[in-house]
């Protein structure tokens, strides 16, 4: 007669016939590769943006602190105000997600605060607004963008900043400084 069920593993079994968990590979946390470890080293849990980055690297002047919590709100700000909204399904009338509860007064103030601010540094200039978007807005969580890269490595080597990359990260921290007050 033909046995049922799955068949049998090829290993070393307890008296009780269950698997034998002796010399069983042990759980060990994942560390990540050896560059995200290096990045941890390097920047600790600031790593994960450009903002984040550039003050770890001491390229946010007298006020980094203030500069560099600004900039996140900001950031935080922005990308939720994108949203399309819940999604909707398409064989019903239904609406899908979690979150039907909103506080449409205090999206409403976070929205003028937030159109506040990009109109203020929209009016410093062009240059101004692009930097400011690509050390704020934009998402480098890795690398970027090019110029901050240039300028952390110069700081790390103890060399002098290129005039360009110095320009740009003047222009982002100015229009930063300029919404702080």
């Amino acid at each position: 007669m033909a046995r049922k069920g799955r068949k049998r593993k090829n290993v070393a079994r307890e008296p009780n016939g269950r698997p034998s968990r002796k010399g069983a590979p042990r759980v060990q946390f994942d560390h990540g590769t050896a560059r995200a470890k290096m990045k941890f080293e390097r920047y600790g849990t600031d790593g994960a943006d450009a903002i984040g980055r550039a003050y770890q690297a001491g390229l946010l002047g007298e006020h980094a602190d203030a500069i560099k919590d600004t900039a996140r709100r900001i950031a935080k700000a922005y990308w939720p105000m994108l949203e399309v909204g819940s999604y909707r399904c398409t064989l019903s009338d239904s609406f899908g997600g979690s979150n039907d509860n909103t506080d449409n007064r205090r999206a409403k103030a976070r929205e003028q605060w937030l159109t506040g601010i990009l109109r203020a540094i929209d009016q410093m200039g062009r240059a101004h607004r692009r930097a400011f978007d690509e050390l704020v807005i934009d998402i480098h969580p890795d690398s970027g963008p090019t110029w901050l890269d240039r300028a952390i490595y110069a700081r790390r080597r103890n060399e002098m900043l290129d005039q360009a990359d110095a320009n740009r990260l003047s222009m982002a921290v100015s229009a930063i400084e300029r919404i702080i007050g």
